[in-house]
C-alpha cells in the first residue's frame, strides 16, 4: 500500500491510492462545477499566456478520472502555449499532468516518458516542488514493475528534495513509499523503521488519515514476518481509527487483516466475526478485492468451525470476486513484462545511440589522419554489427523468458483440473457424502492457493513442491477413487529445504503417467517418484506402471502436452542461464514409462 503524490491523481490499483484520491479531490458533485467553471473561464480568457496555461492543466485535472482521453487536447495546448512563451515551469506542469493521463489510462510507457522530460525541465529550471512529485511518479511506476532499486532511487530524490523544501507531507508520503518498497524486498526492520519516522511526521501534522495508513502498513509488515500479536495491536489502532473518520476503505482492509491473522492463531470465532464486519463494508463501497478476502476468512473460519455448508457457499462466493480481481493482476502481470521488455528495447537503442555520437564526435577530432581513421571507422562498423548481432540475440533470449514464463503462469492452473475438481466436489455433495466433499475441497483450496502464491516465483525450496505435488497426487486419486497408488523418495544427501527447484516443474510428467498410463488401466496403478543428486545435478524421476505409449491409441505419435512443452522450454532456458545441461528423457518400459528430469543443482545458501 503505497502513497501517491497529490500532484498525480491515480487510477485505484490498491486501496490506499483509492483512499488518497478520495480525500484529496472534490465530491463528484463539486467537481463538476469546478470543471464547468474551469471551462467557461477558457472561453473567456482566450489570451495564450502563462494564465491561460494553468487554466488548461487545471482542467486537464479535474478530468484525469471522468474524460482522460479528452483531456489530452487541453494538456498539448497547454505545451504548445508554455513552449512558444519559454516558460520551463508550464511545461513540466503540463508534461506531469500528461503524464497522470498515460497512468490513469494503464499506459505506463508513456506516463514514464512524459514523467521524465518533464523532470529534466524542472530540473533545469530549479523548480523543486515539480521535481519532487515528479521523482514520487517515477517512484510508482517502478514500483508497479517490481523494480524495487530504481523506485528506492526515485522515492529517495524525493524524500530529499520533500526535506530540503520542509514539505511534511510529502515527506509522510516518501517515507511510507520506501517503507512499503522495503518490506516487499523482504527487509522488514529497515520498511518498520521508515514507516515510523512516516508516522512520527503525520502525528506531528495531525493527519489521521495517514496516521490510519501508516499503521496499517506497519501492520502488515509485522504479519510478514510472523509477529503476529504485534500486528494484531497495529491493525486494531488502524481499524479504530479509520472508523473514527469514517475511512471505510482502511477500515475494511484492517478488518480482513485481523481476520486473517486471528484465523492464523486460531482463533476462528474472532476471525468469522471480522469478516462478517469487513464483508459489510465491503459491500456499502462495492469493493471487489475487500469482498474476496471478507469471503475468503469466512470461508476458512466457517471450515475450521465444522459449518460445512457456509464455508462452501463462502468459498464460492471467494472464488467468483477472487477471479474478478486475479484478471485484472493478470492483466497488468501482462503489461508489466510487455513494458519491461520494452524499456530494455530501448535503453539498448540508447546505448548504441550514444556510442555513435562519440564515433562521430571522435570522427571530428582525428578527420585529419585518413588512415587511422579508415582503421578506426572499418573497426567500429565491426564492432557495432557484432554488437548489433549481440543486442538482438540477447533481446529475443529476455523475449523468450518473458514469454516461457507467462504460458507457465498460465498453465500451472490448468483449466480442466479445475473444472473436473470442482465438478467431483459438486458430485459429491449430491450424493450427500459431506466429509468426503469437505476433504476434496480442504485439499484443493489448499492445493490452488498454493499455486496462485508461488505463481511468479522463479524458485522454490524442493521441500514446498513436493509439499504441493503429494497434494495434487491426493486430489488425483480421489478423482480415480483410489485406484492409484504412488511413493516420493528423496536421497538421503540432498537437503530439501536448502535446495531450489523451479515450482511445479514434475506436474506436466505426474499428470501424463495418471491419465495417459495408469487411468487407462484396469487394475490398480503405482507411480513412483524419487530425486536424487549426481555430482552437481539434481536427477528427477517419474516412473509409472501404467499402458505406457505404444498402447495410447487416442493419442497422436508425435502428440506432446503443453505442459511438458512449457517444462521443455524453461528446461532450455535454466541450462543457457546457468550454463548447464538439463535435460529431458523418456523410457518405454515393457510396462509403463519412466521420465528422468536432470537439473542444475541450486542451493538457497
Amino acid at each position: 500500500m503505497r502513497f501517491n503524490q497529490p500532484f498525480m491523481p491515480n487510477q485505484a490499483k490498491n486501496a490506499t491510492f483509492l483512499i488518497l484520491f478520495l480525500l484529496s479531490s472534490l465530491t463528484v458533485f463539486s467537481q463538476e462545477r469546478v470543471l464547468d467553471s474551469l471551462l467557461e473561464q477558457l472561453n473567456v480568457h482566450t489570451k495564450r499566456d502563462s494564465v491561460r496555461v494553468g487554466l488548461l492543466v487545471n482542467t486537464a485535472w479535474n478530468m484525469t478520472h471522468t474524460d482522460p482521453e479528452g483531456a489530452f487536447v487541453y494538456v498539448d495546448e497547454a505545451l504548445v502555449i508554455s513552449s512558444d512563451l519559454t516558460w520551463p515551469k508550464g511545461m513540466a506542469s503540463a508534461l506531469r499532468q500528461k503524464g497522470n493521463l498515460h497512468y490513469v489510462m494503464a499506459n505506463n510507457l508513456g506516463a514514464m516518458d512524459a514523467f521524465q522530460e518533464g523532470l529534466k525541465i524542472a530540473q533545469a529550471a530549479d523548480e523543486k516542488i515539480l521535481e519532487a512529485s515528479l521523482y514520487g511518479n517515477l517512484g510508482n511506476i517502478h514500483a508497479d514493475m517490481k523494480q524495487n532499486e530504481k523506485a528506492l532511487e526515485n522515492y529517495n530524490a524525493y524524500l530529499s528534495t520533500a526535506e530540503e523544501l520542509d514539505q511534511k507531507p510529502d515527506q509522510v508520503r516518501a517515507l511510507t513509499n520506501i517503507g512499503v518498497v522495503y518490506n516487499d524486498m523482504g527487509r522488514y526492520d529497515k520498511g518498520i523503521l521508515h514507516l515510523q519516522k512516516a508516522l512520527d511526521i503525520a502525528k506531528e501534522e495531525k493527519n489521521n488519515y495517514f496516521i490510519a495508513a501508516i499503521i496499517n502498513n506497519i501492520g502488515i509488515a509485522y504479519k510478514d514476518k510472523k509477529e503476529y500479536e504485534t500486528s494484531l495491536s497495529y491493525y486494531q489502532q488502524a481499524a479504530d481509527l479509520a472508523r473514527s473518520i469514517e475511512n471505510k476503505y482502511i477500515e475494511a482492509s484492517a478488518l480482513n487483516s485481523i481476520g486473517k491473522v486471528n484465523i492464523l492463531l486460531e482463533n476462528y470465532e474472532v476471525a468469522r466475526e471480522k469478516g462478517n464486519e469487513a464483508l459489510k463494508l465491503a459491500k456499502e463501497m462495492d469493493a471487489v478485492e475487500w469482498q474476496a478476502d471478507a469471503w475468503q476468512v469466512l470461508s476458512t473460519s466457517n471450515e475450521q468451525l465444522g459449518n460445512t455448508d457456509a464455508a462452501l457457499r463462502a468459498y464460492k462466493n471467494h472464488i467468483q470476486f477472487r477471479d474478478s480481481v486475479l484478471g485484472e493482476e493478470k492483466k497488468a502481470a501482462l503489461i508489466r513484462k510487455e513494458m519491461q521488455f520494452k524499456l530494455e528495447k530501448q535503453e539498448t537503442e540508447a546505448n548504441a545511440e550514444i556510442k555513435q555520437q562519440r564515433l562521430i564526435k571522435n570522427g571530428a577530432i582525428i578527420g585529419g589522419i585518413a588512415l587511422l581513421l579508415i582503421s578506426i571507422v572499418g573497426y567500429v562498423f565491426y564492432k557495432r554489427r557484432r554488437d548489433a548481432l549481440d543486442q538482438k540475440k540477447i533481446a529475443e533470449f529476455h523475449a523468450k523468458v518473458a514469454e516461457t514464463e507467462l504460458k507457465a503462469l498460465r498453465s500451472q492452473m490448468n483449466p480442466h483440473f479445475i473444472f473436473n475438481a470442482l465438478n467431483s466436489i459438486s458430485d459429491y455433495m449430491a450424493k450427500n457424502d459431506v466429509t468426503t466433499a469437505n476433504a476434496y475441497l480442504l485439499k484443493f483450496s489448499k492445493l490452488t492457493r498454493a499455486i496462485l502464491e508461488n505463481s511468479e516465483k522463479k524458485w522454490i525450496n524442493l521441500k514446498e513442491d513436493l509439499e504441493l505435488t503429494e497434494l495434487y497426487i491426493q486430489i488425483e486419486t480421489l478423482r480415480l477413487t483410489n485406484k492409484l497408488s504412488h511413493t516420493i523418495t528423496v536421497a538421503k544427501d540432498i537437503d530439501v529445504e536448502n535446495t531450489l527447484v523451479p515450482p511445479m516443474l514434475l506436474q506436466p510428467f505426474i499428470e501424463n503417467s495418471i491419465w495417459h498410463g495408469i487411468a487407462k488401466k484396469d487394475n490398480m496403478g503405482h507411480i513412483d517418484i524419487t530425486i536424487k543428486k549426481e555430482d552437481d545435478m539434481v536427477v528427477c524421476t517419474v516412473d509409472d506402471d501404467g499402458v505406457g505409449r505404444k498402447r495410447k491409441l487416442d493419442v497422436k505419435p508425435n502428440h506432446s502436452s503443453m505442459g511438458i512443452k512449457i517444462t521443455e522450454n524453461r528446461l532450455d532456458i535454466i541450462n543457457q542461464l546457468k550454463k548447464a545441461k538439463g535435460s529431458v528423457a523418456m523410457f518405454d518400459k515393457k510396462q509403463g514409462l519412466r521420465v528422468e528430469l536432470k537439473l542444475p543443482l541450486e542451493l538457497r545458501f
